[in-house]
């Protein structure tokens, strides 16, 4: 019986050291993972994001307000304002080296841009009114088009 016992300590304590070279392997790949991730500065080694939409005004205005409110910033690597086709107003054209969180990720740069947008084209933002929906004003490190509205540039 003692035998019994003394063998069922030690598979569970050799099932303990198992796990624990399972958990430092997988904590070292996803640390070579993450490091693979960045570059030598320490930015994320991702592909440049582009986006492109149409807004319904000239592009010498479009442009002008774009430098004017600069809205997002830093951000944009390169920018483009092309006459859209049909005469339907300038096809922006931006890139990006996007980071998944913060003011680079990819969403929070295409909300920007849809806000601009809807600046130049109605002279403000679309906001909801219902209580389920964020406004985003409430979103951590709100865009420059959202300091300015609300600095009193309107």
């Amino acid at each position: 019986m003692a035998a019994r016992e003394r063998r069922s300590s030690d598979d569970a304590e050799n099932l303990r050291w198992i796990l624990i070279a399972c958990g430092v392997a997988a904590g070292a790949m996803a640390t070579r993972y993450l490091i693979g991730l960045a570059g030598e500065d320490g930015a994320e080694a991702s592909q440049p994001v582009s986006k492109a939409f149409t807004i319904n005004r000239a592009p010498e205005e479009v442009a002008q307000l774009w430098n004017e409110l600069d809205p997002v910033g830093d951000i944009v690597e390169h920018v483009r304002f092309d006459l859209a086709p049909g005469d339907r107003g300038t096809e922006v054209r931006v890139q990006f080296q996007p980071r998944w969180f913060g003011r680079r990720s990819p969403a929070r740069v295409q909300e920007q841009l849809r806000q601009f947008k809807q600046l130049v084209e109605t002279g403000e933002i679309t906001r909801s009114t219902a209580d389920n929906v964020r406004e985003y004003g409430d979103m951590p490190e709100g865009g420059r088009l959202e300091e300015m509205l609300v600095g009193g540039a309107r």
